[in-house]
């Protein structure tokens, strides 16, 4: 895979992350990180500028916020009754959408600044910023900020491992492992609590 992503065209690789990233950023289960990840590491093998990699996922994924953000604001009131009325509205009752609505109005401004840093949540703030009106320019600055870190947290580690291959395979074993347990320490106590409750 890593041979045939490092023959194609830079220009065509730039453009995929920039729709990659835009895309992820209104459809959360779209693995974007992982294709950055990809590409940062090829471009730690000499293949492409990790710069650009950095600019146009940076990009990418402003743009997608924004368009969630505009969707909020101007249907997310009529997505949300339309929500309640339907099956889904057993899941998501009025009342809880009420309830996350008040504590996004309280603390707003730290939840978009964290939102790269949540995983499956990011594209929920976005469209919740939009429905409580929050004012664009923050939602902008703050997602950027959140974007920037992330973005450049990826590349980096992408890129490090890129250009010490013999490195890799050791930096992938301990994050398997790790997660692994991580994994297997969650189900324990997920099936703890459910005896508990039984």
């Amino acid at each position: 895979m890593f041979e045939w992503l490092s023959t194609r065209e830079p220009i065509i690789v730039y453009l995929f992350l920039y729709f990659n990233a835009l895309f992820e950023s209104i459809f959360p289960p779209y693995p974007s990180d992982a294709f950055v990840l990809v590409f940062s590491f090829i471009a730690g093998q000499g293949h492409f500028s990790p710069y650009l990699v950095y600019i146009v996922t940076v990009i990418g994924s402003i743009c997608g916020i924004m368009i969630l953000y505009c969707l909020g604001k101007s249907k997310g009131e009529a997505i949300i009754q339309f929500l309640s009325r339907s099956f889904l509205g057993r899941i998501f009752p009025m009342n809880l959408i009420e309830k996350a609505r008040q504590k996004f109005v309280q603390r707003g401004d730290l939840i978009i600044l964290l939102n790269r840093f949540l995983p499956g949540m990011r594209a929920p703030i976005c469209f919740a910023a939009g429905i409580v009106k929050t004012d664009s320019k923050k939602v902008f600055a703050y997602s950027l900020a959140s974007v920037l870190i992330w973005n450049l947290f990826l590349v980096i580690v992408g890129f490090y491992v890129g250009s010490t291959w013999h490195e890799a395979s050791m930096f992938l074993r301990n994050y398997n492992i790790i997660a692994a347990l991580i994994l297997f320490a969650v189900l324990i106590i997920l099936v703890v609590l459910y005896f508990q409750r039984r």
